[in-house]
Parts: structure tokens; C-alpha cells; sequence
């Protein structure tokens, strides 16, 4: 269920959104009031004189039970396939929802088909254009300030973040509110890349993704098995592009941590210092782009080049041998959010994963766990 979109701020003018400035008639005194909040939001840290508002349009948010939050630049190819799933899994759940896409710095028209898309789907949302200085022109202060608006417009809810360049599932929606309303504090869930897009790389890109979610997996097993935690965020794959929180949760962590990459990992990480629950969960059904460049130096689809260009190519830094692993679970205990496996070797390759899975699934059979592959 969505609140109705159908009367909008205002008409459309030669500008990269409607815009609704203070002053400015709108579709009611909430659209105005929705300008405030983001310049007031603004004006605080992490953006304080670093951000410029273009504009705001959109609907006036009240007493919804969700929000989704969506950072964008340049994403005017792939934003309204993202918006189209986004709506279809929006129409599934019976909860009172709405969109927040922040669009920073962007060239190629994606406010206005941000807007536009909204319109067409019949959702209740709002678009923000800004532009942010270099030292903060990124994704993580983008979904930041996205998730700082949805966190006013569901102060008692939920909170949902995807990606531009993704397509949720169906029961997207429905499958994370349902898992927060069971009482866990974040829904991490394990992120699969676009099949088209991912078949025409080459096989060692599909090879290393399949390895590391093997190897996650029996790590975390392992892990169960030696120190009886099975809640360690070190095992779990967060990605922006499908996490959903408790509002009260991500303000009680100080809201999104802003790195130049991983802000997703550092959340987690956030609520497991916390002692927040954190719950992992397979794919069912988000696919995000596989694309070699992504927007952000050192994030996804820098990865994906690598392995691209590399027949043997490094994998997640996290996954560090058996024997470092039951080192530590000997020397420390159970992880705490902020731990990695190991923080001093380095990457292992592809061929260095495959030979430590072997290892693991031949340890786990050990202790009777044989469907670890």
C-alpha cells in the first residue's frame, strides 16, 4: 500500500525537478515543510557547508509505517526499471509506505525521471536534488541524507535503502518488514548481480562470487561450531542495495556512518556494536547491476574490473584462512560487530578461497554438517 501520488508540488518547470522552494505554492504546507527538514538536515554534520539544495518535489510524507531511501547520480538509464520493481513490491505490502530518492550532482536528467517515474507509479515520494562539495560527493552522503528524510517521515517504522542501479524482488517489501516486525533491528539480505549483465564477463567474475558466498557460509558454520555464535556480522554480506531497519535502531546508532565506500558494512557493523539484532538473509529476488564502473572509486564495480581483468583475482578482504579462523575463535570468543576475521593478511585469491573451502567442507563433515557447499 502506498499513500496516493496522484496531486503533485507543483507543474513541471525548465529545472531538474519540480521545485519546491519556501514560499513557493505547493501541493500542500507539508511539501513546503519537507524543504525545511532537508535544509535543516543539511545544515548539520555530516553536511554542513559541503551541500547546496537545487530543489525538492514530491509528496507531503505523514504517519507512514516505511520508508525507502534511494541515493542516484547519473542514473538516468537504470533509476526507472529500479522505481518500476520498487513499485511493484510496494503494491504487496498492506503497510503505509513512500519513497525518498536524493539525487546529488547529477548531469543526466535523473531528478526530473526520479520525478517523473513516481508520477507513473502512482507513489507517494520525494525526490531531492543536491549537489554536494567534492570531499563528500559520494554514495554513502547520499543515502545518508536519504535515510535521515525517511527516518522524519516514519519516526515509529521502518526504514528500507535499495540502489539506483538495482531491482528488488516482489515480496521485497513485504519479506523485510515482516522479518523487523519478528523483532530484529536490521535485515541484511545477500544480494545477487543482474545474470545478463554477469554473463557476458568473464567466468572468473562469477567464479569469485560464488566462491566467497560458499566460503561465508562455511566460515559462519565453523564459527557456530567452535564458539556457539551464530550472530557474527563478520559473516553476513551487507549491501546498500537491500538493508531495512528499525527507525529507532538506526538513530540509536548515530544513523549512517559515512566512509568513501562500505557504508553498508560499516552499519552492520554499527548495530552489532550495539548489540542490535542483525539478521543475514539469502537472496530472494534483488539483482543489482554487474557493471565495471560504479560511481564510487574502490566499491563494486571497481571489484568487479578487477576480477574481470584478473584470471586469478583477489576476493572480499574479510575471508582470511581456516587456520586464522580457529586461531581466533581460540584467542578472542565469539566477534564482536566491529571485528573482522583477521585484519593483517592480505586478500586471498580465487584459487586460495577455492582451496579454503575444500578445507572447511572437509571439517564440517566432521562435525555431521554436510550441506555446506
Amino acid at each position: 500500500m502506498t499513500v496516493s501520488g496522484r496531486e503533485r508540488a507543483v507543474a513541471l518547470p525548465p529545472s531538474p525537478i519540480p521545485v519546491v522552494r519556501s514560499g513557493h505554492s505547493a501541493r500542500r504546507s507539508g511539501s513546503r515543510h519537507w524543504y525545511h527538514h532537508a535544509k535543516e538536515i543539511l545544515a548539520g554534520p555530516p553536511f554542513q557547508e559541503k551541500a547546496f539544495l537545487r530543489g525538492i518535489a514530491g509528496d507531503a510524507l505523514d504517519r507512514l509505517d516505511y520508508c525507502v531511501a534511494i541515493p542516484a547520480r547519473d542514473e538516468a538509464r537504470r533509476l526507472p526499471y529500479a522505481l518500476s520493481a520498487l513499485a511493484n513490491t510496494m503494491q504487496c505490502a498492506s503497510a503505509k509506505g513512500a519513497v525518498i530518492v536524493v539525487v546529488n550532482d547529477t548531469q543526466d536528467g535523473s531528478a526530473r525521471l526520479a520525478f517523473e517515474s513516481l508520477v507513473r507509479h502512482d507513489l507517494a515520494g520525494l525526490v531531492v536534488a543536491v549537489d554536494f562539495e567534492r570531499p563528500i560527493r559520494n554514495a554513502a552522503h547520499a543515502r545518508r541524507l536519504a535515510l535521515d528524510l525517511a527516518a522524519r517521515a516514519a519516526p515509529l517504522g521502518c526504514l528500507l535503502t535499495t540502489d539506483a542501479d538495482t531491482t528488488v524482488g516482489p515480496d521485497w517489501v513485504p519479506r523485510c518488514l515482516s522479518e523487523l516486525n519478528s523483532g530484529f533491528d536490521l535485515v541484511c539480505e545477500d544480494v545477487m548481480l543482474d545474470e545478463a549483465e554477469l554473463s557476458v564477463l568473464p567466468p572468473q567474475v562469477r567464479q569469485a562470487g560464488d566462491a566467497e558466498r560458499a566460503y561465508f557460509e562455511a566460515c559462519r558454520r565453523l564459527w557456530d561450531v567452535w564458539t556457539g555464535d551464530t550472530s557474527a556480522a563478520s559473516f553476513l554480506r551487507p549491501s546498500g542495495a537491500s538493508m531495512a531497519m528499525r527507525t529507532d535502531a538506526y538513530l540509536s546508532v548515530g544513523r549512517l556512518p559515512v566512509p568513501d565506500v562500505g557504508e553498508d558494512r560499516a552499519l552492520c557493523d554499527a548495530m552489532m556494536a550495539e548489540r542490535r539484532s542483525v539478521r543475514g538473509l539469502a537472496n530472494f529476488g534483488t539483482r543489482t547491476s554487474a557493471r565495471l564502473s560504479g560511481r564510487a572509486t574502490g566499491g563494486c564495480g571497481t571489484a568487479l574490473a578487477q576480477r574481470a581483468a584478473i584470471a586469478d583475482p583477489p576476493c572480499d578482504e574479510r575471508l582470511k584462512p581456516i587456520w586464522h579462523l580457529r586461531e581466533q575463535s581460540l584467542r578472542s570468543g565469539p566477534l564482536s560487530g566491529g571485528e573482522s576475521v583477521a585484519d593483517s593478511l592480505p586478500p586471498l585469491r580465487l584459487s586460495e578461497v577455492l582451496r579454503e573451502l575444500a578445507i572447511a567442507q572437509k571439517l564440517l563433515s566432521t562435525y555431521g554438517i554436510r550441506d555446506a557447499a
